[in-house]
């Protein structure tokens, strides 16, 4: 039999035939309470076009108080919760269980992050008492036009880096603990990111992995660290020199506090603009967009393109031939183009004003050639049930164009007037 030299191990084998069943009991259930902590932990990121994230969990003890979110809540919207309890242990665990529940019910509830704070502050002040309190950022990035909007409750501030200036700065706002007082002021502000740029979320036990003498200079050395990683590395990277301090601080005996590290990075330009670019619009076209996946969102995406040309004057007979239009469009980017799988979604642009409407749409499919449409106005094409849509849509619209692969269709409608 081969011998185990490893001392850990004899160790706990030791401790284990040393402890009482009662004992045994308390680490078992709280080994269990770990286990259902850890799932609360974001177990995979959301995969958003335009940025690249990372980020890194480690509770100190068995039980933590630290506890993050990353929720998208449309196809624009990401909306991050940082926290951090000023306890350890299971009563720290519980009060970050109940947070991470609250804010998660909040953020889809409204869209402000101060909101977000004050109503977690008032649940916080109904449920725990007053000795227990958290420190809390909540920040809602909108990727229609890399917009930040950002509240913090006495949490570390967040850093930018510019990666273009080559330059750093703390995100600053002001606000109080949460839990603690029944009026609180929680600061909202907001910000816009360029592409390269770097955000970077965490918790105040990220310090405790540097060598500095004083708080103050470990957070110079993790500022330096991090504008080094976003002039030469990726979120992931950076994310794995966080988890080798980690090893090397629990050969130390540990960093003493949890640690949590969420990295985003903006890659390229603005979603909003990058999806206006595959519709066929110009960076500075004021396009309104939409997104459906069923048959039952057709009517609210066709009811906003039509109010829009009745607020402008469009004539009656213009707008019910553009609800024909689109009724055809739509029905037909969900059905054929994306072959009724509703995990596919068609986009719809529109820019609409006194002139002419434009609107640009794109389903998820491979596509067709639209010149291999048959026309059913041709005697031996009477009886066949396709071609029957474009046509009605070429009656209909000024112009009417297909992209290369044929899963883009642009109609133009202009405005006459008598």
């Amino acid at each position: 039999m081969k011998k185990n030299n490893n001392p850990k191990a004899a160790q706990s084998r030791v401790g284990d035939r040393s402890l009482t069943a009662s004992e045994k009991r308390i680490r078992d259930e709280l080994s269990i309470a770990r286990t259902i902590q850890t799932a609360m932990v974001p177990q995979r990121l959301p995969a958003m076009e335009g940025i690249e994230l990372a980020s890194l969990y480690l509770p100190s003890e068995q039980l933590g108080g630290d506890l993050y979110d990353v929720i998208q809540i449309s196809e624009d919207v990401l909306v991050i919760t940082i926290f951090d309890v000023a306890s350890s242990g299971v009563p720290a665990a519980l009060l970050a269980s109940l947070a991470k529940v609250s804010f998660a019910n909040h953020v889809r509830q409204v869209s402000s992050p101060r909101a977000v704070m004050e109503r977690v502050n008032e649940d916080m002040l109904r449920s725990v008492s007053a000795k227990y309190y958290i420190t809390a950022l909540v920040a809602y990035l909108d990727l229609h036009d890399n917009k930040l909007t950002y509240c913090n409750a006495a949490h570390p501030y967040p850093i930018i880096v510019r990666k273009s200036a080559n330059l750093l700065e703390p995100i600053k706002s002001t606000g109080v603990c949460m839990g603690l007082f029944e009026k609180c002021l929680f600061e909202e502000k907001s910000l816009y990111l360029n592409s390269g740029d770097w955000l970077l979320f965490f918790t105040d036990g990220l310090y405790r992995l540097y060598s500095g003498d004083t708080e103050l200079a470990n957070r110079r050395l993790l500022e330096a660290e991090v504008l080094a990683s976003a002039a030469n590395g990726s979120p992931g990277q950076f994310v794995n020199q966080v988890g080798h301090r980690c090893a090397a601080a629990e050969d130390r005996g540990g960093a003493g506090d949890d640690i949590t590290v969420l990295v985003i990075e903006f890659l390229t330009q603005s979603r909003k603009n990058l999806i206006k670019d595959k519709l066929g619009f110009k960076e500075n076209d004021p396009v309104y967009l939409q997104f459906i996946s069923y048959f039952e969102e057709m009517d609210k995406a066709t009811s906003i393109i039509l109010s829009a040309m009745d607020s402008l004057g469009y004539a009656d007979e213009s707008i019910r031939k553009m609800k024909i239009i689109l009724t055809e469009l739509f029905a037909n980017a969900i059905y054929h183009g994306n072959k009724g799988d509703h995990s596919k979604k068609v986009t719809i642009g529109h820019v609409i004003d006194k002139k002419k409407v434009t609107i640009s749409i794109m389903d998820e499919g491979d596509g067709f050639d639209p010149s291999k449409v048959p026309d059913p106005t041709l005697p031996e094409n009477l009886v066949k049930d396709c071609g029957r849509g474009i046509y009605i849509v070429r009656s209909y619209a000024d112009k009417l164009e297909f992209n290369q692969k044929g899963n883009r269709v642009s109609i133009t409608k202009y405005h006459v007037t008598r």
